[in-house]
């Protein structure tokens, strides 16, 4: 593979590395193919426990390269629509999910490492959405993802429609899923490992779902269909009629054995009609 690589930490923890040529890490066609590849090759993996997603040098995340790759509206809307596959593959692995993003995530860059469970940020790492500024149209998922993961309105304003940039250092502490910053670059990948030793998951399918249901807005926008447990309706007062009438059920004379028994009332009263 020419744009990441998928190495193993010991204890089921691997790492997703981004290494283009360029370093810039753009999402091109290729680049896409890969990243959907190693994300299915990790979601049936029976062994993996968690994925660490980096980039080896330079950039975390240039997303759509603008003046090669997705230069026509064209290009970047099914770009765009491939990467929604990866934020799609993301959110339905079994296992926990952390960027270290060691350099700079931009444009649907940052949507990738919004899409992860947990971050830990280079403090000079550049952060922001150039499209509005270029006036190009960002696809739905990565509002959703900003409103997910970003606790301040204005900080995703400031974001989307202004084309303003953070530094990792400004942006912790109003990601929700950010641990920290740190100016070591080797440090951010470290700190990201070890989160997964803190993180225990019982049931993979389970945590997938839990996942899901606190970003069920991003979900509905990648084609993540999320079924609700339905509860039982409560009963009309003319069903409560109908069942009086009918008589009391043997749950109902069991109750009323029980509540007996409660109130010391004598043990054999409570079955002298042989139920």
């Amino acid at each position: 593979m020419s744009f990441c690589r998928l190495e193993s930490r010991g204890n089921g923890f691997l790492v997703l590395t981004m290494a283009s040529a360029d370093e810039h890490n753009y999402l091109t066609e290729e680049a896409i193919t890969e990243l959907v590849e190693v994300l299915k090759k990790v979601g049936n993996n029976a062994e993996a426990k968690g994925l660490v997603t980096t980039c080896e040098a330079g950039t975390f995340c240039a997303g759509l390269d603008y003046d090669h790759h997705a230069e026509s509206e064209e290009q970047a809307e099914h770009l765009a629509g491939r990467v929604a596959e990866v934020i799609r593959l993301l959110l339905e692995l079994p296992v926990p999910t952390v960027a270290a993003v060691r350099g700079n995530a931009t444009s649907l860059g940052l949507a990738l490492a919004l899409a992860h469970d947990h971050c830990f940020v280079w403090d000079h790492a550049v952060l922001g959405l150039p499209e509005a500024r270029r006036g190009r149209r960002l696809p739905d998922y990565v509002a959703t993802l900003l409103r997910d993961k970003l606790s301040f309105a204005r900080l995703r304003k400031l974001l989307m429609l202004r084309s303003q940039t953070c530094t990792g250092k400004e942006l912790a502490g109003t990601w929700w899923s950010t641990h920290g910053a740190d100016g070591n670059r080797q440090v951010v990948l470290d700190k990201a490992v070890d989160l997964l030793y803190d993180v225990q998951v019982g049931d993979g399918a389970n945590f997938a779902k839990t996942r899901q249901m606190l970003c069920a807005e991003t979900c509905a926008a990648v084609g993540i269909t999320i079924t609700m447990e339905k509860h039982k309706p409560q009963p009309t007062p003319a069903e409560l009629d109908s069942h009086k009438a009918a008589g009391p059920s043997r749950t109902s004379v069991i109750t009323e054995k029980m509540a007996k028994w409660h109130n010391h009332e004598p043990f054999v009263d409570m079955y002298k009609d042989g139920s």
